[in-house]
């Protein structure tokens, strides 16, 4: 027969589960709303082709950024391999044309909340302001506005987000059949459709501050296509949107959005099978990134499992800098070459 003290034990055991129960069950509903919000807020997905890319790792120091058109003021690279823009200026990347949909990412370093602001600007050849998405530094946060060319400058939206000074932070633009979303540290904080746009040819990304900015890579692509799609007519898709922490198998967040569309085209398809690929530029070692690309494939597999695709439909295999793409030589051929791919078996 059990003693009065286990009795007691056993009945306190049994009052605390059900409190957890109770408890657990009371949150549920806060969190999958809380859930449900980050969904809709952080749906980011970063182009795919890259029509431009720069992280400044080319850059001599004292000379010119060599894939920028400088105007208005000085652009200097400094020791942590960042371009320091200061006062007033304006730089045009070395781009010919714009996709239809892109996206355009920005990833910078604020000093402190100077009421200066970053801004891309998309004009015409005649250099006339067509539309622009604008992020003013505010206190702890950063005002976003669209603005667009209605006989003068006319505002359509704003919104704000928190921002981290002294911090590396993310910008983005996204523009899609006629929808313009502008983005801070993956958090929407604009949100406009059927918005009718004058024509333009090209954007600019304009300063202003009385701090200085820290620029570390800008990022031009073309929009994703449907995933689904592109498996079933070609057999593969190579995602440059997934991204990851540099030097490590860490996804970055906004790498979320996109491996959710291709479980999405898993579960479309149940008899699909993926083999998932991992590559890497020559930055370093060869041997440490060929162990570094095995180790991202099983990155993006588990967080296919954790979406509910099977173990049984996913392999993985790591190629390094094998199998490149492009040249290793620029920015941007670099940037190329890191990437994840699908391949139907």
């Amino acid at each position: 027969m059990p003693s009065m003290s286990h009795t007691r034990i056993s009945v306190w055991n049994h009052i605390a589960v059900l409190i957890s129960l109770f408890i657990f069950a009371l949150t549920l509903p806060m969190l999958a709303l809380a859930q449900g919000q980050s969904d809709e807020e952080h749906d980011f997905v970063p182009g795919e082709k890259a029509v431009f890319y720069d992280d400044f790792t080319d850059m001599a120091k004292g000379a010119a950024p060599p894939h920028w058109k400088v105007r208005g003021g000085a652009a200097k690279l400094n020791p942590a391999g960042h371009l320091v823009l200061a006062d007033r200026l304006s730089l045009y990347p070395n781009v010919e044309t714009l996709p239809k949909n892109f996206t355009v990412e920005t990833d910078f370093v604020p000093k402190d909340a100077s009421g200066g602001h970053v801004a891309w600007v998309f004009e015409n050849q005649d250099s006339t302001f067509q539309w622009s998405a604008q992020f003013q530094f505010d206190t702890d946060e950063i005002l976003a506005t669209l603005s667009v060319n209605d006989e003068g400058w006319s505002k359509l939206g704003e919104g704000r987000v928190k921002i981290r000074y002294g911090q590396a932070n993310r910008l983005a633009v996204w523009y899609q059949d006629s929808r313009i979303r502008l983005y801070v540290n993956d958090q929407r904080a604009v949100d406009l459709n059927q918005v009718e746009l004058k024509p333009w040819s090209r954007a600019v990304l304009t300063f202003t501050s009385d701090s200085p900015v820290e620029l570390s890579a800008v990022r031009i692509a073309e929009s994703a296509p449907d995933i689904s799609q592109v498996l079933t007519s070609t057999g593969k898709y190579v995602s440059h949107a997934i991204q990851f922490d540099t030097g490590s198998d860490q996804l970055q967040s906004e790498s979320m959005n996109v491996i959710k569309e291709v479980a999405a085209a898993l579960q479309k398809q149940p008899a699909l099978k993926l083999r998932i690929e991992g590559h890497t530029d020559s930055t370093g070692d060869a041997a440490k990134n060929l162990d570094l690309s095995k180790r991202r494939a099983e990155s993006v597999k588990g967080a296919l499992v954790q979406l509910g695709i099977g173990t049984g439909r996913l392999t993985t295999e790591g190629f390094g800098q094998t199998k490149p793409m492009a040249p290793n030589d620029t920015p941007q051929g670099r940037a190329e070459n890191r990437r994840v791919e699908f391949v139907k078996i």
